[in-house]
């Protein structure tokens, strides 16, 4: 199974978490997921397979941000 650990956000609760003022989790755009049963850099590679233009991969706490950003891909390596 995969689990939604975030989702919209209002700016209150994106303050709280430590969220970036323009973030997509605001415009109901990004999740952060985890999954038991897969290795956090497959999901990273089906991300780009399906579609995600925006992934991040946060290995120390074991999720990924993915978003649907206009404009091309970005991927980066987050120290969360």
């Amino acid at each position: 199974p995969i689990y939604v650990n975030s989702g919209y956000r209002c700016k209150e609760e994106n303050h709280k978490v430590g969220g970036v003022s323009g973030s997509y989790h605001l415009l109901g755009m990004a999740v952060d997921i985890h999954a038991k049963d897969f290795l956090l850099y497959d999901l990273l590679l089906y991300a780009h397979e399906i579609g995600f233009t925006g992934i991040g991969y946060y290995e120390k706490k074991n999720f990924l941000h993915l978003d649907i950003r206009p404009g091309p891909k970005h991927t980066w390596k987050g120290n969360k």
